[in-house]
């Protein structure tokens, strides 16, 4: 542990040093969105976000190699993702500081708003929401952030956001080919109408594969996904917006729809302030019927309802007031229950001008009122000290909680799970989290980007897994209890550079340490060291682009007793892009160049794979 930060320590003094300018070939690190909105529910500069965030652009996602949400994050210092790179994945055991998604640890948002299914069974999250082609950017934002979102966001927030409506009209159109049968269509067009007082946005995408949700096993997956986004703005001060979203996904053992509708109303007052009133209603109706398992079958619903204010004051504070009504109904054959929570967050951000630089402080509470554990209340200090305008100190300390699955809570019969039975456990209380970081970031010339950030995240009241004296048809019942505390902590490094000749190289180290403080054991897949480099190349003269990846992942622990680990393993990637002209483009990519086994070589893997891809626009 010396050593690394020794080794750290040195990196960012030597970046410190660097004082004359040097001849690149490109001019600056990838364009990022202008405002950016999760961290605080305000509108914000990247560098000047008091909590630390991070963006995955749309240039950043065009000259990846990922098909899906989760091969992008990859490369994310923080996060781990175990999974492979193929339409309809599940990616089930990716991870945010050492805490999984799928249990809800950290929360998954698109365009704000909550999702459903993708994870683990019908009860847990997944990453892999919509298609890559409807993203604009893609906000991560590492820490505590129940003060904003409530139960789940434990140690951290992925906000997915689509594509802005374009100010100019535009028609575009992508196929994708490759191994395992996959296959990717997308068609989107949109237009700025009546001198942009009026827009629309419309995206189409069908993928397909002949892998399963899990990677292994042949399967028949297929999916449909239509989306619309409307608005109007009456006057220039005041922006109607509707979007509208389905999807149709079916595979050998699931068949699924999801439907969202989200109005949003939001005023730009005369005085500074901004007025927000926003909802949606989500259905996710499924049928999971694989032999061995309970049939699943019915539907999920979200109804939510938001309003927020924020209004500067003093010409030194920003103060944020908002109310949030969730309700959440489960409808199906295990689960019949409606949840609903009522919550009221107020928020000030702080300038305050100390000699020649600037410190913002970010106080904020959240208070939850929820239909099955009662009230919960949720503070957030962040602090961030610019130094100067390339050098930012951030501070962050919070509380969160999570709410138990609905597999750990709510099923009303037991639920067979191939060689065993699962038995939830009515009395089950929230999980709560105090989260901390320290952060350094240096920028340099607009060419270099440097970061630096250490963190802790404390869980008590852990629900675990718990062997029962009971047996159905003669296999073992397996219940939940509160017993568990568990911390994570560790060091995360990111470098991203522009060199000579067209080249740019980003360098990302996780160090992690986790422990269930009951057993002292390491949390299970959750390695000590992962490393995730990337080198790209573009000459815009010839249309050319290209990029090469790979990441390390140390050897991990499969089991709770800390018995058995897979094998550390690289894995690496490729891609190569051709501008045929303005309108015209072909990409050639192959994911796992040199056929790694992820550490399990007695699993089955997808091994290489080849895609090839067209891409035009209007």
């Amino acid at each position: 542990m010396v050593h690394v930060l020794l080794s750290l320590s040195f990196l960012f003094c030597l970046f410190q040093a660097i004082e004359s300018p040097v001849a690149f070939g490109q001019d600056k690190i990838n364009e990022l969105p202008e405002l950016i909105v999760t961290a605080t529910k305000t509108l914000h500069t990247l560098e000047d976000t008091p909590i630390e965030t991070t963006v995955i652009s749309r240039e950043d996602i065009d000259n990846s190699n990922a098909l899906t949400v989760s091969d992008l994050l990859r490369y994310t210092p923080g996060l781990f993702i175990r999974a492979e790179d193929v339409p309809g994945i599940s990616g089930w055991r990716s991870k945010i500081r050492g805490l999984d998604f799928n249990n809800g640890y950290g929360l998954i948002l698109v365009d704000g708003q909550r999702i459903k299914g993708g994870g683990m069974g019908e009860y847990g999250y997944g990453l892999n929401q919509i298609p890559l082609d409807l993203i604009d950017h893609i906000e991560i934002v590492k820490g505590p952030g129940s003060v904003l979102y409530g139960s789940d966001a434990v140690a951290g927030v992925i906000n997915i956001i689509t594509k802005p409506i374009p100010k100019k009209p535009l028609l575009s159109a992508s196929a994708l080919y490759g191994t395992h049968e996959t296959k990717i269509f997308n068609l989107t067009g949109g237009a700025s109408i009546n001198r942009g007082k009026a827009g629309f946005l419309m995206s189409l995408d069908r993928e397909e594969s002949d892998r399963s949700k899990y990677g292994a096993g042949d399967d028949d997956y297929e999916r449909n996904h239509f989306f619309t986004k409307l608005t109007y703005l009456p006057t220039p001060d005041l922006t109607l917006g509707l979007t509208f979203k389905w999807e149709d996904r079916e595979r050998i053992y699931a068949d699924e729809k999801k439907t969202r509708l989200s109005p949003s109303i939001q005023w730009h007052l005369r005085n500074g302030g901004r007025l927000a009133l926003s909802g949606y209603v989500y259905d996710w109706d499924f049928h999971h019927f694989t032999p061995g398992y309970t049939e699943r079958r019915g539907d999920m619903y979200y109804r939510q309802g938001e309003v927020l204010y924020s209004q500067p004051l003093w010409d030194s504070h920003l103060i944020t007031i908002g109310g949030e009504y969730l309700e959440e109904e489960l409808d199906y054959n295990l689960a019949q229950k409606t949840i609903d929570t009522r919550s009221v967050l107020v928020q000030d951000e702080i300038e305050i001008e100390l000699a020649d630089r600037i410190l913002s402080l970010t106080l904020g509470g959240r208070y939850d009122d929820h239909s099955v554990f009662g009230s919960e209340f949720n503070p957030r200090l962040a602090a961030m000290l610019t130094v100067n305008p390339s050098t930012r100190i951030r501070l962050l300390i919070g509380r969160s909680f999570k709410s138990p699955t609905i597999r750990q809570l709510y099923y009303k019969e037991p639920f067979r799970h191939s060689s065993y039975w699962y038995k939830s456990n009515p009395n089950l209380s929230p999980e709560n989290s105090w989260g901390y970081s320290f952060g350094i970031e240096k920028t340099f010339m607009k060419k270099h980007a440097l970061s630096l950030t250490v963190f802790r995240n404390d869980i008590d009241d852990m629900v675990a897994r718990v062997e029962t004296d009971e047996t159905i048809d003669g296999l073992p019942v397996i219940s939940y209890e509160n017993i568990n505390k568990a911390y994570t902590q560790g060091i995360e490094l990111g470098l991203q550079t522009v060199l000579p000749f067209g080249l740019d190289l980003s360098i990302n180290y996780t160090f992690l340490d986790t422990e269930d403080k009951n057993t002292h054991k390491e949390l299970t897949y959750s390695p000590n060291n992962t490393l995730a480099l990337r080198l790209g190349y573009q000459n815009k003269d010839c249309g050319l682009r290209l990029s090469i990846g790979t990441q390390f992942v140390d050897d991990m622990y499969k089991d709770r007793d800390n018995t058995k680990k897979t094998d550390d393993y690289w894995l690496t990637e490729a891609k190569i892009i051709k501008d045929l002209n303005s309108h015209l483009s072909l990409s050639l990519e192959v994911d796992n160049l040199f056929d790694t086994n992820y550490g399990e070589p007695e699993r089955d893997w997808l091994g290489r794979t080849i895609f090839v891809s067209i891409k035009t626009n209007l």
